[in-house]
């Protein structure tokens, strides 16, 4: 088996349902397994994956322990050389799993690759990206990107930068589309994902984790998949998952950067936002989030 797809479902039967049937409609250059994790949905039964998909794995767990566990929790009933982690509301545009697994395939060095991930309208979304880095905070702060060529401006700073046309090794990737080698897996503490994480930031912690083990990163532009990534979401709970990113960061950043290093790095993004034009709404909230981190505060 050359791929095991892990996907969690948690009260999303039809967008999973979704996800399923495109990877089943456009993989023929691998041998793969779809393994279903359950959150302890409440929507429905799991059962009825089963009974949609009779060769799908449906693995039930009794409780919602997160995004992390649950896909640990899918890789222990899992048999290939390489896991892909799929979100339940992503899609296959193209056989995209062959070619992110024939990078893997071909280079000893490459650990984890993904895919260009694109919105429902083909607007391509910015899931490459650097690690927090004090550098390239005062690279942004002393507006040093404008005396690069466009070119340059994506290969360093990435994220919005880059134009996803063309192959790129970021620091870290989202989780939407996170394909990696089962070697690279079985180094890891516990030979697990770390998974201190009940939901965001963990792909940061699992890409810093790929790289320290020596191990590149690579996006597959080729290689497309659609994420309905919702923008409609409410107000309050963007906020909620903003805050929950940021302090999942903060625990991160703690911890692989220390105590010191992570404060000059929030005292260059406020400077950053103080330093942004206009007076809107969002850059308030973020210098005050930084502010309480800054201070040791939670969010």
């Amino acid at each position: 088996m050359q791929v095991s797809i892990i996907i969690i479902n948690y009260n999303t039967f039809q967008l999973t349902s979704e996800a399923v049937e495109s990877i089943i409609k456009h993989t023929h250059g691998v041998s793969y397994e779809i393994i279903v994790v359950d959150n302890a949905s409440t929507e429905c039964d799991p059962g009825l994956f089963e009974q949609r998909f009779p060769s799908i794995k449906l693995v039930r767990n009794p409780n919602n322990s997160g995004f992390a566990k649950g896909n640990n929790l899918g890789i222990q009933h899992s048999v290939g050389e390489t896991i892909l982690l799929f979100n339940s509301d992503a899609a296959c545009l193209n056989d995209a799993l062959t070619l992110t697994y024939q990078e893997l395939a071909a280079n000893k060095t490459v650990g984890l690759t993904t895919a260009r991930l694109e919105y429902p309208d083909g607007r391509v979304q910015h899931s490459c990206g650097r690690f927090p880095s004090i550098n390239l905070q005062l690279v942004e702060l002393l507006r040093l990107q404008k005396f690069m060529s466009a070119e340059q401006r994506g290969n360093i700073l990435q994220g919005a930068f880059f134009t996803y046309d063309k192959p790129l090794y970021p620091d870290w990737v989202w989780g939407t589309y996170f394909h990696i080698k089962r070697e690279v897996i079985e180094k890891m503490p516990g030979q697990q994902l770390a998974d201190d994480f009940f939901m965001y930031a963990e792909d940061l912690q699992w890409s810093y984790t790929v790289r320290k083990l020596g191990y590149t990163i690579k996006y597959v532009p080729e290689a497309r998949v659609m994420h309905h990534f919702s923008q409609s979401t409410k107000k309050e709970k963007r906020l909620n998952q903003g805050n929950m990113i940021l302090q999942n960061e903060d625990i991160f950043l703690n911890r692989e950067y220390g105590w010191a290093t992570t404060k000059v790095y929030y005292l260059a993004k406020m400077a950053n936002f103080l330093l942004m034009r206009g007076n809107s709404e969002h850059r308030q909230h973020m210098l005050q989030q930084y502010g309480k981190l800054l201070r040791g505060k939670a969010l």
